[in-house]
């Protein structure tokens, strides 16, 4: 509407110069305002100008969609250099938020869970439910029950005072395993999409990661993962992504396969 109404505006003033200088050459102009050269010449410039807009007026259009491209390219430049600045970090949160990652998980071809154990499981169920039944990709890593590191997380999270838990490591996970197993017998034909591994070291860090996306915690004394700081990283290809990818990928190499429908006799066969 614009442009149609700055030409309508422009063939105006272009007509009226045109008709000026008709009036001009008949010699009505000199009738209706004797003597009044400058005007007439003021109205011929700006008849000429207008005519110069007109005929530019696509190349004027073109330069506005030069200037939106240019723009929209300086935006992203700068997204991507404050991208590189922050090594892929988007953001922090004070706990991990299951809404927010389970927004995260509706839409992922892949998932990985690392923790020592998941309290937040049943919470995450139904999303990584649905996850299968699109034939998404789901792994869960958690600490090997019997490991040395299961009483020394213990002891770590009651140092501070952390009485609300009714359960330890070692039951947590095996917790964790129930659950996991009530969700493939619901899913039978969708089983050999979730991978579960356990794994016997010292964990570095909680990670939570639906495709690009990782939400990421460090095991502080006194308090769960899942209540610690959350770094939100996005892109794969990021600096810290790579990094916290790695790790992953160290422990599912290490770890030890466990088949949810028979937990139980993989946990007793396992001699780490």
């Amino acid at each position: 509407m614009r442009r149609r109404s700055e030409r309508v505006g422009l063939f105006g003033m272009a007509g009226l110069g045109v008709l000026v200088v008709l009036a001009d050459l008949l010699g009505w102009l000199d009738t209706i305002a004797p003597g009044g050269a400058i005007p007439k010449i003021t109205l011929l410039v700006l008849s000429s100008v207008t005519v110069v807009l007109l005929l530019e007026l696509d190349g004027f259009r073109k330069l506005d969609g030069l200037d939106s491209r240019l723009a929209s390219l300086s935006a992203a430049v700068d997204r991507g250099f404050r991208h590189d600045r922050h090594a892929g970090l988007v953001a922090v949160h004070p706990r991990l938020t299951d809404e927010a990652f389970n927004r995260y998980v509706r839409e992922a071809g892949e998932i990985t869970v690392l923790n020592t154990w998941i309290p937040n499981l049943d919470r995450l169920r139904e999303p990584l439910g649905e996850a299968l039944d699109r034939r998404a990709e789901v792994r869960i890593l958690l600490l090997y029950p019997n490991s040395l590191v299961a009483p020394l997380r213990d002891d770590a999270l009651k140092a501070r005072g952390v009485n609300h838990l009714h359960t330890s490591v070692r039951a947590g996970v095996r917790q964790c395993l129930g659950i996991l197993e009530e969700l493939v017998s619901e899913r039978r034909r969708r089983a050999t999409h979730l991978k579960v591994k356990v794994y016997n070291s010292l964990p570095s860090v909680a990670v939570y990661r639906a495709d690009e996306h990782y939400l990421v915690s460090v095991f502080l004394h006194g308090q769960l993962a899942i209540d610690s700081p959350q770094f939100e990283i996005d892109g794969a290809d990021s600096v810290l992504a790579k990094q916290f990818q790695r790790e992953l990928d160290t422990l599912w190499g290490i770890g030890f396969p466990v088949n949810p429908l028979t937990w139980e006799q993989d946990l007793d066969r396992i001699r780490p």
